[in-house]
């Protein structure tokens, strides 16, 4: 599937650069994201930065994560 995610990279203006499976690279600008309360946690910088790919996707906890599929249909190419 071509929404695998094998790496990503944090940045501090809130963006994820990320690397799919089919060597697709792309950027992901979370900032809209953080007005959700779900994601109110992630506004602390440190928390964000320690974004990893855990199951083809972002995570950053058990609580925490993001659907492959949205962050492919919602990033752009780099």
């Amino acid at each position: 599937m071509k929404w695998q995610i094998i790496e990503v990279k944090p940045t501090r203006d809130y963006k994820l650069i990320l690397t799919f499976k089919d060597g697709d690279k792309r950027i992901f600008n979370f900032s809209p994201m953080l007005e959700y309360k779900i994601n109110k946690p992630l506004r602390n910088i440190n928390l964000f930065m320690k974004a990893k790919v855990h199951h083809n996707t972002v995570m950053w906890n058990e609580d925490l994560d993001l659907c492959p599929e949205y962050l492919y249909e919602n990033s752009e190419k780099i």
